[in-house]
């Protein structure tokens, strides 16, 4: 278990360089979808504001969906540093785990 590590950012990294060339097109129609929904939850944040007077639990419901235009905007970058993260957990727990046992 000692050279054991997570790479999950280099697996997608080596699938996003095959799949891209194929789908350009496609991709910039993700990024019109991704605007899409980036400005109707910003404007419905923005007239749910206004009736409500504050915020409430709106501002939760924008950037879940914020977060979501931007994957749907941005695979190529967002997802990658998502999956770095993730390998960063996962490493450390595969060295707590082998630490302990």
């Amino acid at each position: 278990m000692d050279n054991q590590r997570a790479n999950l950012s280099g697996a997608w990294s080596e699938i996003w360089t095959k799949v891209s060339p194929e789908i350009e097109g496609f991709a910039v129609f993700l990024v019109f979808v991704a605007i899409g929904i980036a400005v109707w939850q910003i404007a419905s944040f923005i007239l749910a504001n206004r009736r409500q007077g504050g915020a409430g639990g709106a501002a939760r419901s924008l950037t879940v969906w914020l977060l979501i235009a931007g994957l749907i905007a941005a695979p190529a970058a967002l997802i990658p540093l998502l999956l770095i993260i993730a390998d960063g957990f996962i490493n450390l727990l595969i060295v707590v785990v082998s630490l302990a046992g």
